[in-house]
């Protein structure tokens, strides 16, 4: 029977099917494929139950270090993730103005907004100027930042004079760092991303210092443009200055930990618990702006998709409401999205550029097959894609050039693109588009909501073409498929409008029900289940008393995406043999194990998990898999050790409490107990012939 060592990754940087993107530009840096990233666990006493330990069941991650933390009692201090809170100055009275800051950090470029609100007619409005964009106006800026060899920034977003020529090339040894969500979720801890696939940062600089630097810069661009636009009104004081950042829905407590150190490095404000900074993802400031504007006609328990759609990914997270005034929302289904954004359609004409390029029989380093690939690139993504309409229109791009190449379609001085080629740098993404809004509503019929909206949004929703093929496609009777008149701009106004509710409501989250969740991983609990003869390896057999039983086996706890109540507990029987002759204490070890999918069992029902002879973290099925991850679906499966619970009954007389019985290989005791598993925390009790066993520890992988 193979085996499969789970200690490695499958090549996915983000759970829900994300794959890598990659861009026409040869000098962006990519996504990873990912491999192990390393063990990070924390311990916990069972009488120290009630500390405020984060939990795998919500992707809570520790900072990126192998290490233990010792919290039974021990010399080591309890980790914790944040500093308690301190005490701040209130200036949030609604009868008082103040200046309410939106920041949309996104992987590829990046917006900020604000209003000075004094009164319930607030209005946001948007920062288009920007130091080194001359007299051009830009509601968005390249997310990126420049060092020198000194790691001194030397260019940021939209200010490059001093780190890129005119030709676009670097002046002198530059590093440029992009892809900030990429880093941050490494700095958390993210299981699925490789930092050795990434470039590596500065020297002396961490993922939080250098979001910090860029954060910095557009602080102080944005505290510029206000001055210009606020005048007088500018506030001098800081208590009445409210910041929301945006964030991936995907991203897990430790990636929001890391940006939240990155927020303090910035100078926003000076501790990481200070309540005038918010985070909230994207969809659901996305869905503030539209509620706001009356796009969307929500009733209580009416569920809207926001499908996001930027530069570099694709994001879906349905949104139930729960509260109509004021406006609250909670996730209705996990959230889900790949890398199929805009830069994947532009990767899609890269490829067919290219071939065309190669029709003129150019030498390798032409300019001129440079200088076309450019222009060809740049009309593009500045208008061809954006207004293509799938309507039997030819594109012409001006590519600079006085000789003619029939050949590739340049003819006067423009490359010729049929409708045809066009269509083909959208189908594929498209489609994948349409796989995974197919995935989020059978999830919402199947929780019983009402899915009222479909709102496309992000810079790619711009795309005339892509929001026509979303409503044909989408079922008449299904939802309204909408989209803002400025999708590009609705997650930064949408941080906005939150802002402003905030201020001029006294909300009390006591008047809704408490949020459920959903687990965003399955989990089994290894089992010695009785042993059925033709169906468990013969190897695992262990003989018993009364019936034998099968070694490392496993019993699914909980299914990924199942909904999870507050403090939900699951109970599980188990048993343990120990020999009668053991050497030291009676300490039994459980393991629960995880998955990032509901695992497919093989033909026999069964698979079965265990520590090899290297240590190695190991799951076996039935029938031959040739990688240590398979398909699920459009899925791959990361399966690890996802906690130990360790009980202790050496203070236990195993002649009067333990079933005593003799095999073939000698003398053993049987020990049945029961394990009670708390989620999402993961909490662990165990029970022994109907009593809680005191003597219990566990160490929980932080992930």
């Amino acid at each position: 029977m193979p085996s499969a060592v789970l200690s490695q990754a499958p090549p996915s940087t983000r759970p829900a099917s994300y794959h890598p993107p990659s861009n026409t530009s040869s000098n962006v840096s990519q996504l990873p494929s990912a491999v192990t990233s390393p063990v990070q666990w924390v311990t916990k006493n069972d009488r120290d139950a009630s500390s405020n330990r984060l939990s795998p069941a919500s992707q809570v991650v520790a900072p990126a270090a192998t290490h233990w933390v010792t919290k039974n009692g021990g010399s080591s201090p309890p980790i914790q993730f944040l500093p308690p809170s301190q005490t701040y100055q209130s200036s949030l009275a609604s009868s008082k103005a103040e200046l309410i800051i939106g920041i949309d950090l996104g992987p590829a470029t990046s917006s900020v907004a604000f209003a000075y609100a004094t009164n319930t007619e607030a209005r946001e409005d948007i920062i288009t100027e920007w130091p080194g964009a001359g007299h051009h106006t830009k509601p968005r800026i390249p997310s990126s930042i420049y060092y020198d060899t000194y790691s001194n920034v030397i260019g940021w977003g939209p200010d490059t004079a001093d780190a890129i020529e005119r030709t676009r090339y670097p002046r002198g040894v530059t590093t440029k760092v992009e892809w900030f969500h990429v880093y941050l979720q490494l700095e958390g801890g993210n299981p699925y991303l490789d930092a050795k696939s990434m470039p590596p940062l500065p020297a002396g600089k961490s993922a939080v210092e250098v979001v910090g630097d860029y954060l910095s810069r557009l602080r102080e661009a944005t505290l510029a443009s206000l001055v210009k636009s606020l005048g007088p009104r500018i506030p001098n004081d800081a208590s009445i200055v409210r910041y929301y950042f945006s964030h991936p829905p995907i991203w897990n407590e430790g990636a929001k930990t890391a940006f939240r150190r990155a927020i303090v490095h910035a100078g926003y404000v000076q501790d990481v618990n200070d309540p005038r900074v918010t985070l909230m993802s994207g969809p659901e400031a996305s869905a503030h702006f539209c509620f706001k504007t009356g796009l969307l006609n929500l009733k209580q328990h009416d569920a809207v998709l926001i499908v996001d759609c930027g530069a570099s990914f694709v994001d879906l997270v349905a949104l139930e409401l729960r509260s109509e005034s004021p406006f609250r929302v909670q996730e209705c289904t996990g959230s889900s999205g790949d890398a199929c954004g805009s830069n994947a359609v532009n990767r899609n004409f890269s490829n067919i550029l290219r071939g065309k390029i190669r029709k003129m029989g150019l030498p390798d380093g032409s300019k001129t097959a440079g200088k076309i690939y450019a222009k060809s690139i740049m009309e593009f993504e500045n208008r061809i894609r954006t207004d293509f309409r799938n309507n039997g229109q030819k594109w012409a791009a001006d590519v600079g050039i006085e000789a003619e190449f029939p050949e590739a379609g340049i003819e006067e001085g423009y490359m010729t693109f049929t409708n045809e080629e066009i269509l083909a740098s959208f189908e594929p993404v498209v489609e994948r588009i349409f796989s995974l809004i197919n995935n989020q509503i059978i999830a919402i019929q199947a929780c019983n909501i009402n899915l009222k909206y479909m709102l496309i949004g992000g810079t790619f929703g711009s795309s005339e073409y892509l929001f026509q093929q979303i409503k044909m496609h989408v079922p008449w009777n299904a939802c309204t498929v909408v989209r803002p008149m400025d999708s590009e701009a609705a997650i930064v106004k949408g941080l906005v409008a939150a802002g402003i509710t905030d201020r001029l409501t006294s909300f009390n989250s006591d008047i809704l029900p408490k949020c459920s969740v959903f687990s965003q991983q399955s989990y089994y609990l290894s089992v010695a289940e009785f042993f059925i003869p033709g169906i468990h390896p013969e190897r695992f057999r262990l003989q018993c008393p009364d019936q034998d039983r099968c070694a490392y086996g496993v019993r699914k706890v909980l299914s990924a995406g199942m909904q999870l109540q507050p403090d939900q507990k699951f109970s599980i029987q188990t048993s343990k043999m120990v020999k009668f002759d053991h050497v030291g204490s009676l300490v039994l070890v459980d393991k629960l194990w995880s998955a990032d999918a509901d695992l497919q069992l093989d033909p026999s029902g069964k698979i079965y998990m265990y520590e090899d002879d290297r240590g190695l973290d190991t799951v076996e099925w039935g029938i031959h898999y040739q990688h240590h991850f398979f398909d699920q679906g459009l899925q791959h499966s990361l399966i690890q050790c996802a906690a130990e619970i360790r009980t202790d009954f050496t203070d236990r007389n195993p002649d009067a409490e333990f079933r005593k019985f003799r095999n073939d290989q000698g003398i053993w005791y049987l020990i049945e107990y029961e394990i009670d598993i708390k989620f999402p925390q993961l909490e662990f009790e165990v029970f022994f012939k109907g009593q809680r066993v005191n003597n219990v520890s566990s160490k929980v992988r932080l992930q």
